[in-house]
């Protein structure tokens, strides 16, 4: 699967060429007819003729967005000689090199007071994306079909092309197309959604290597962000390439830094017992979380009522977004599971996620248990005394089983895998073995009633625990809704989808706040993890 980069923009929403030329080039936003005269070696040249269709070519580079203009019809007039400037039913054109910039207007013209997600505040500013006119217009190409122009005898192809030049950038102020609209300083107006509108903006274009599809994308800083000076104006054509299968042809990628801020912190303060935001510090690139002090990690209850409670050294805990799951890592958590001994433990786990359908036929982005959970369990025992030690470890071993163990059914192949992987140094008074979890264990109903006690609020079977505390937070983020422990532990264990909540909501909070011109509707089709949080839509 490709990664998706936003390149330090925090939420990028992007579309195909060919739906932004429906957006761009509907009603007509240009004038209907041409009419230029210059002059060439001291002689008067005039154009005149009819536009064609104006659309944005696949190429594609940062600012510059192109536009190939198709000549209906018309001609050149020179020395009291007219020549035509296409040939037969051959249309000429001319292809120019643009940029953008944001036109000013009022927020009411494009958000209703009705919308579902959004209020316009009295800091709220609303920018169309038009062609800039304070930047002259460049052709790049110019292709005239009559061939007599391009002859040694008449070699008008290059005065042509400075007239129709000319024409553009003296009627700069009539071409009306609008890319797209962006408001700042919006209010959510239901949900934990305020973080995702806008504050600052700007637009990019790209086009594959081989010129053969382009995207045009509106980027967006949130978190009350304006800096914008140090981003480069690109966008990441794999976000289309990751939605298209799905049927869209736009799509909304959340940067890894902002999922980790907004997403995996809450997912860490509920995974950490009594843990608050400061407890954790971000790193300096926004791309993984970590606890800044030592911390116990929780309480979980044994088979036999006994506690298991890990400590956490300061960053040993790590939360972060790699690729297309979620992963979290524990280093050196411990704790003295009885008297002579310390048990160390370290923790690699990854949580994947896909898209399925609810009853109402919308998508929904749920906890895949093909990849849920998946992960390796190291311990160390430190022995104070070496005398039985082998003893001392297969019921440590057996001990742990039966805490970690996905049911007490399981426990006991749990603890024979481990015991295979018993090492022992008398010099060091250490033992080593470990535990790996796999997609066979956690694919089982028999599971939901152990989930379902740990989202009411039980701690225990610390490995499914991390597994429910990620995907309880997760899943409301993207909703807006706190799942109830049964639908969640249904979703996750049962592969039930019925009542399961889709993402419009997190969809709609952007599709507010930047808007794409002459679309009628939108179509929720997929979520997907790229080390960016991807969201396919369809818009018609």
């Amino acid at each position: 699967m490709p990664s998706v980069s936003t390149s330090g923009w925090d939420v990028v929403s992007l579309t195909d060429i060919d739906t932004l030329n429906k957006i761009a080039g509907e009603n007509h936003p240009y004038p209907d007819k041409f009419e230029q005269t210059t002059k060439i070696i001291g002689q008067q040249l005039k154009i005149e003729g009819r536009w064609g269709e104006w659309r944005i070519a696949n190429e594609a580079s940062g600012k510059n967005v192109y536009m190939q203009c198709v000549i209906q019809n018309g001609s050149a007039t020179i020395f009291g000689k007219n020549y035509p400037l296409n040939a037969n039913e051959e249309l000429s054109s001319v292809t120019i090199q643009i940029s953008l910039a944001g036109l000013e207007a009022l927020p009411e013209k494009w958000l209703s007071q009705d919308d579902d997600t959004s209020i316009i505040t009295e800091q709220t500013q609303c920018f169309e994306l038009i062609i800039n006119q304070q930047e002259v217009i460049i052709i790049t190409q110019a292709n005239f079909t009559n061939p007599e122009l391009y002859s040694e005898d008449v070699g008008l192809a290059t005065p042509i092309e400075s007239a129709f030049k000319l024409w553009l950038n003296n009627n700069i102020d009539q071409l009306k197309q609008i890319f797209s609209v962006v408001l700042i300083g919006l209010r959510a107006n239901k949900g934990d959604f305020q973080w995702l509108k806008p504050s600052a903006y700007s637009y990019s274009a790209n086009s594959s290597i081989d010129k053969k599809t382009a995207a045009f994308g509106a980027l967006t800083l949130i978190d009350g962000k304006t800096d914008i000076g140090h981003l480069q104006q690109t966008v990441d054509i794999a976000a289309l390439q990751l939605v298209k299968p799905f049927g869209a042809n736009a799509a909304l990628s959340v940067s890894k830094a902002m999922f980790v801020k907004h997403i995996l912190l809450p997912a860490a303060i509920a995974i950490v017992k009594s843990s608050t935001a400061a407890d954790f510090d971000i790193s300096e690139s926004g791309l993984s979380l970590t606890n800044n002090r030592e911390m116990l990690w929780q309480e979980f209850d044994g088979p036999n009522g006994e506690k298991m409670s890990p400590m956490l050294p300061k960053e040993s805990f790590n939360l972060t977004l790699q690729s297309d799951y979620i992963h979290i890592s524990i280093v050196g958590a411990h704790y003295r599971p009885r008297a002579g001994m310390t048990l160390y433990m370290n923790l690699e786990q990854n949580f994947k996620y896909k898209v399925e359908k609810n009853k109402q036929g919308e998508p929904v982005f749920v906890p895949d248990n093909e990849g849920l959970g998946d992960g390796t369990l190291s311990c160390t025992v430190v022995l104070d005394d070496w005398l039985k030690w082998y003893e001392l470890v297969m019921s440590i071993i057996t001990l742990i089983a039966s805490v970690l163990a996905l049911g007490t059914w399981f426990a006991g192949g749990l603890a024979k895998a481990a015991r295979a992987t018993v090492e022992g140094v008398e010099a060091t008074r250490t033992a080593t073995f470990s535990f790996r979890f796999f997609k066979s264990i956690s694919n089982t109903r028999i599971l939901a009633p152990i989930a379902a006690r740990i989202a009411r609020g039980v701690a225990s079977h610390p490995t499914i625990f991390n597994t429910i505390k990620i995907a309880s937070n997760v899943t409301a983020a993207t909703t807006g809704i706190a799942w109830g422990s049964i639908l969640l532990s249904d979703a996750i264990y049962k592969q039930i989808y019925d009542d399961v909540p889709a993402f419009r909501q997190f969809a709609s909070n952007i599709t507010s706040a930047v808007k794409w011109p002459e679309i009628d509707n939108i179509e929720l089709k997929s979520a997907t993890l790229a080390d960016s949080f991807v969201i396919g839509l369809n818009l018609t």
